[in-house]
Order: C-alpha cells, then structure tokens, then sequence
C-alpha cells in the first residue's frame, strides 16, 4: 500500500509503528525522520533473524523516493502480517509537510583516533560479536552485541553525557545500532566508518587489548 503524508500521518498518530528506512545511510545523515530505525534492504534478512522485528510487527517504510512499489512488493512478499504501507516521496514529503528530522552523523576513523587521549567523556560502543570482540578491541571500549540492543534494557550503561562512537565490523551495522540508540533518546552518538577493519588498517594509533568471555552459564 502507497500511503500519502497525510495517511502515513495518520498511521502513525493510531499505532505504535515501526519507521524502517530503508534508504542508503548517506541519504540518513543528510536527514531522517525521528524514532526511524535504519534497515537497509540488504540487512532486512539479518534483522529479523536477529528478533529486531517480528513479522507481526506493524511497520510503515520510508524507502528512497522513486522506489517505493519495489519496498511495496518486497515488504508484501516478506510476510509481514501488521504491514501498514510506504509513504509516497518518503523523506522528501515528510520534509514538505513541515515535520521535525533527525540526522546521524558519521566519523572517520583518524578522527576517532585523535578524539579519544583528550576527550574523558569518550566511550567507544563495540557492538560487534562478544567473542570477536574478546579476540581484540580498543582499550576500554563498551561490547553490547547489536542483537542485544533490541532490549532497550542494555543501554542501561550509556548515558547522554558520553560521546558514544559506534564500532562495528566493517561500519554497516553501526547506523542500526545508532538509529536504536536515537529512537531510545541517546542522542549523542557517531557511526565509526569502517568499524573494525578500519581500526585494523591504523591499528598503531590506538590500544588494542584482549580478554577473556566470561564463562558460560549452563541452563538446567
């Protein structure tokens, strides 16, 4: 279903949708709309295997504007029972209503590197893998696996004060993982370009550390 703003207005004012944009992550630091959660169509699979959305879950989809009977089709094909349209011009008619946005904002890798000796508000999010990030990790780094930061629980630790940069494998899951934290009103967050091979390829200018996974506990 093809909604107008008017209609994806009203959806929203009814239910307790989720917003996934679906657009390319340049297009979410240029602007978004606020609460979305970023889903681009190649994680789709993975965000689901991972519990973020179930296929019951009422959702509306911003997709980039000229493609949105392709996420039309798509989203239909998917399965999604509670599926509730996408907006016709996305973005662009959320903007021309006069609506609030949001942006993400993204850093290169050297920019972290130069931020962390003399920023003591700094804390680097590694939402990679627990055992990847046991294997090796920037000293004193945060690790919340992205799939636990679909329990809003876990973000127990992070707080508005901390300049939070998010570190993931190669970059692609950090603008999830930033949108979550948004959407949960933790503002002050950077997506690391790159992630972890980012780090690898300047891995000299910053402090690697290893460590042990704590022991698993067994269920009866």
């Amino acid at each position: 279903m093809l909604l107008s703003i008017e209609q994806f207005q009203k959806v929203l004012s009814e239910n307790d949708v989720f917003i996934l944009d679906t657009r390319p992550l340049e297009d979410l630091i240029t602007g978004y709309i606020p609460n979305a959660i970023h889903a681009p169509k190649h994680q789709l699979g993975k965000l689901i295997a991972m519990g973020f959305l179930q296929l019951e879950s009422p959702i509306v989809i911003i997709a980039p504007t000229g493609a949105e009977e392709e996420a039309d089709i798509l989203f239909r094909k998917l399965g999604f029972t509670n599926y509730k349209g996408v907006l016709i011009n996305g973005y662009d008619a959320w903007v021309e209503a006069g609506n609030k946005i949001d942006i993400l904002i993204d850093v290169d890798i050297d920019e972290l590197a130069m931020d962390i000796p003399f920023d003591e508000f700094l804390m680097v999010l590694d939402i990679r893998e627990e055992e990847k990030y046991h294997q090796g990790h920037i000293k004193n780094s945060l690790n919340i696996p992205l799939v636990e930061l679909a329990d809003p629980g876990s973000m127990s630790e992070l707080d508005e004060h901390f300049n939070i940069y998010i570190l993931s494998d190669n970059g692609e899951d950090a603008s999830i993982a930033a949108t979550l934290l948004k959407k949960e009103g933790i503002h002050n967050n950077r997506i690391v370009n790159g992630g972890w091979e980012a780090v690898q390829e300047l891995k000299d200018s910053f402090t690697i550390a290893t460590s042990k996974a704590p022991p698993k506990v067994e269920d009866n």
